[in-house]
């Protein structure tokens, strides 16, 4: 591939590079441009062979041609042998036309510094409602749920759902939608039973992690995937350093675009320690999946913890276990408002009157201070877990708990609903240890 002045039509600007004109009235950028030299973009020589000073004229234009064409960074690392930052292919023109400056070094330290702390910032604050597949079933349900089309259509697009599981064949047969969703692949890596050291790494690495991950692109119809996870359904978080290796090839290979690491009994130093393999081998933990509601806090320091690494955290059952947590069932609502049979006895729902109290308080709270008469006790237990840190994944097979997903953005829960929810929580966790 040539970058010759043949492939950008018109005057190319570049900002670090000074123009002079000849004494023909021809600027020497533009000769440079048709006197450029071929680069060949397949080679990857060492960083050492092109240092900055030894770049010349006609290097110089090259680059400035390939900024014409939006490809000044890739210019650059093909010729240096990495993928520089754009500042930096900056400073490779600036040091060879003689227009660095002596801070320079200091100035990218400060502004690296300033860029990673501004992302490590916005992952903190950042919380996003997702969708849960973990009950769908084709026994259960003959297409997607109509709550599930109501929320992606609405902006709720993140979709968790486990690889090669039963909810593959419903999101299959979805019904087309405008808006694409984004899904999130859970992978349980396959035990290889011993044999990991000693079967071939490439055959390790596609029967774990890189064959359940394509398969279920395949029967996704994507290309690649927003997260790929990594889920240890038991025990502590603790993979092997095959399951690493085949999380970063499928990173570098385009297949996902961040990384995930789930368990439920995960401790911060297991996360601090998954987080080290995974940058060893150059690429970034970017989230955590836990179980968080008003009923099951455990993993609520876990939480803080994520937030000091900048990662963002999701939380699996928002809602409790079987939506206790959610206050439509309740000892005085027991049917939750349908005219079927009580799904549960006064016994399980008696210990959790105090929370359940809690929650219609501070949704007719809610409903007159935000203006918004639809915010009912589950908008407030998907509020509470959102006002933890944690984005929650909401299971939204029926019609309600799509329009809660979608109904909780643009208001917040006030520091003294947030009190009183976790001083009737902390009454309710007494409560249940004595029934």
């Amino acid at each position: 591939m040539a970058l010759a002045g043949s492939a950008c039509p018109g005057p190319v600007s570049f900002p670090h590079v000074r123009a002079q004109s000849s004494p023909s009235g021809t600027s020497t950028s533009d000769v440079a441009l048709s006197a450029a030299p071929k680069v060949d973009m397949h080679r990857r020589p060492s960083s050492a062979s092109l240092p900055a000073s030894s770049l010349d004229a006609s290097h110089i234009a090259a680059l400035a041609a390939a900024v014409r064409l939006g490809g000044c960074a890739l210019a650059v690392a093909k010729a240096r042998g990495r993928y520089p930052r754009p500042k930096r292919c900056m400073r490779i023109i600036a040091t060879a036309t003689g227009d660095a400056d002596e801070n320079d070094d200091s100035s990218e330290g400060d502004s690296e510094m300033s860029l990673v702390d501004m992302l490590i910032k916005k992952s903190r604050n950042t919380s996003e409602l997702g969708i849960c597949t973990r009950d769908w079933h084709p026994d259960l349900f003959e297409y997607s749920p109509d709550g599930y089309e109501l929320a992606v259509e609405a902006g709720v697009d993140f979709v968790d759902v486990l690889a090669n599981g039963p909810a593959l064949k419903l999101l299959a047969n979805a019904p087309l939608i405008d808006k694409q969703p984004r899904y999130n692949v859970r992978v349980v890596p396959k035990p290889t039973l011993g044999l990991g050291l000693i079967l071939n790494k490439r055959l390790v690495e596609h029967f774990t992690v890189l064959g359940p991950l394509q398969q279920t692109m395949n029967r996704l119809g994507v290309g690649y995937v927003e997260s790929l996870t990594i889920h240890c359904s038991q025990g502590r978080l603790n993979f092997p350093f095959w399951v690493y290796d085949a999380v970063a090839q499928a990173y570098q290979r385009g297949l996902c675009m961040r990384i995930g690491v789930s368990c439920r009994s995960a401790t911060a130093k297991d996360v601090e320690k998954a987080q080290q393999e995974l940058q060893r081998r150059g690429v970034a933990l970017s989230c955590v999946f836990i179980e968080l509601s008003l009923l099951d806090r455990q993993a609520l320091p876990l939480v803080q913890a994520c937030r000091d690494l900048g990662l963002q955290v999701y939380a699996s059952e928002p809602l409790g276990p079987d939506e206790l947590a959610s206050g439509r069932y309740s000892s005085s609502n027991p049917t939750g408002g349908e005219i079927s049979v009580p799904r549960f006895t006064l016994a399980q729902l008696m210990p959790l009157r105090p929370l359940h109290d809690a929650l219609g308080d501070v949704a007719r709270k809610a409903r007159a201070r935000c203006e918004k008469p639809e915010i009912d006790t589950t908008h407030v237990a998907l509020q509470w877990v959102i006002s933890k840190g944690a984005s929650p994944l909401c299971d939204v097979t029926t019609d309600s708990n799509a329009r809660a997903a979608v109904g909780c953005s643009g208001w917040a829960l006030t520091p003294e609903e947030m009190e009183k929810l976790d001083l009737a929580a902390d009454e309710v966790s007494k409560s249940r240890r004595k029934w």
